[in-house]
């Protein structure tokens, strides 16, 4: 039944597009959640139910794995996992009003999907304990961890695991939906060997949390989460003594370390699964407002794209935060006022107006 496992998905993941482009009301909405339940019939003479499950980059289909592979099958996995779900189980008594309004609720960046009559969803399990501040740094210790199994599978055979960074990302926004304090979730480096992955964990938390703030939801802030675990991803491309000098860099180390980000938005561009707002960060991250900073693009008046300027705020107080070999991290009352001191010209004065509003309200200084 392979044919019907397709095209269920296909005119699951239709209805559920034209459903964000236009609405629930859209009768293109309702004809193709019509043909995904006629799809499911079949499945329906043998068994009271169909369930789909997300496991690792695997699909299960009534708990067997489904070998299939399209466009719109790696999407309905992606949208899944975005939405928090790893199951969905649908019975057979099923409408197709009912898959509509299950469809709409999926394309809500307001609402979180639920389950219905004939419709049971399993969520991704949010692990915090009952003890006050929970299990928050397990959590992000373990997300560390899975960066750096995903960085040596990168380096070792070249595979960019975007199944694995997606599942990185949930982990942060569902850990960030408990603990509105988000200086909880951003991890102290705990060892020097550990900082690469630290930092970049890091950036990605305050850079959601800057997003959040801002009012977006959904796939964007989803693609933002991945914009921040790859912004600095050209740097597996500079020499690690470069990397890792605490002296002034020569005139050539310096060239080197500027071209990361030239470096990392070349190689992510030969990804198709890598967001196109994940090859922007990696190559606008450096530079500043005013159109200053690296790589140099004053000449060709490129202005830097808003989901850069986050990942450069968050980048930027970040790197002064944690703590190095060689010195001690800044307190936040002294990076703030670095920042506001780049106001106009380094940084977007809209995302520092709200980036330290947001830090005031959680009291970090």
């Amino acid at each position: 039944m392979a044919d019907q496992v397709s095209g269920i998905i296909t005119d699951f993941m239709t209805a559920l597009s034209n459903c964000s482009l236009y609405t629930s009301a859209h009768e293109s909405v309702g004809e193709h959640s019509a043909r995904a339940v006629r799809s499911m019939a079949p499945f329906f003479e043998e068994a009271d139910d169909l369930s789909f499950t997300i496991l690792g980059d695997s699909l299960l289909v009534n708990d067997q794995r489904y070998k299939g592979r399209s466009a719109h099958i790696t999407t309905f996995m992606k949208r899944l996992r975005r939405n928090g779900v790893e199951k969905i189980i649908f019975g057979r008594d099923l409408s197709h009003k009912e898959l509509a309004a299950f469809i709409a609720s999926m394309a809500s960046t307001s609402t979180e999907p639920k389950s219905m009559p004939n419709i049971t969803i399993g969520m991704m399990e949010v692990r915090f304990s009952d003890s006050e501040g929970g299990n928050i740094s397990d959590i992000i210790d373990e997300d560390i961890e899975k960066l750096r199994e995903i960085d040596e599978e990168l380096t070792k055979f070249g595979r960019l695991n975007m199944v694995g960074l997606e599942d990185v990302v949930a982990s942060f926004i569902t850990t960030m939906k408990e603990e509105a304090n988000v200086l909880k979730v951003v991890s102290p480096v705990k060892s020097f060997s550990n900082f690469t992955f630290t930092h970049t964990t890091n950036v990605t938390v305050l850079a959601i949390f800057q997003a959040e703030s801002l009012g977006m939801k959904g796939d964007v802030l989803h693609e933002i989460g991945l914009a921040g675990l790859l912004h600095d991803v050209g740097k597996m491309f500079v020499p690690k003594e470069v990397l890792d000098k605490p002296g002034k860099l020569t005139d050539e180390e310096w060239v080197l370390m500027r071209n990361h980000t030239v470096f990392g938005a070349k190689y992510l561009a030969g990804f198709d699964d890598v967001p196109k707002l994940g090859v922007i960060a990696a190559y606008e991250h450096h530079m500043k407002y005013n159109g200053t900073g690296y790589p140099d693009t004053i000449r060709r008046d490129r202005r830097q794209h808003i989901i850069s300027q986050i990942i450069a705020v968050a980048d930027f107080y970040e790197a002064l935060r944690a703590e190095r070999p060689y010195r001690k991290g800044l307190e936040t009352k002294v990076i703030v006022g670095f920042m506001e001191e780049g106001i106009g010209t380094d940084f977007n004065p809209l995302l520092i107006k709200n980036f330290l509003r947001t830090l005031k309200e959680v009291k970090a200084f």
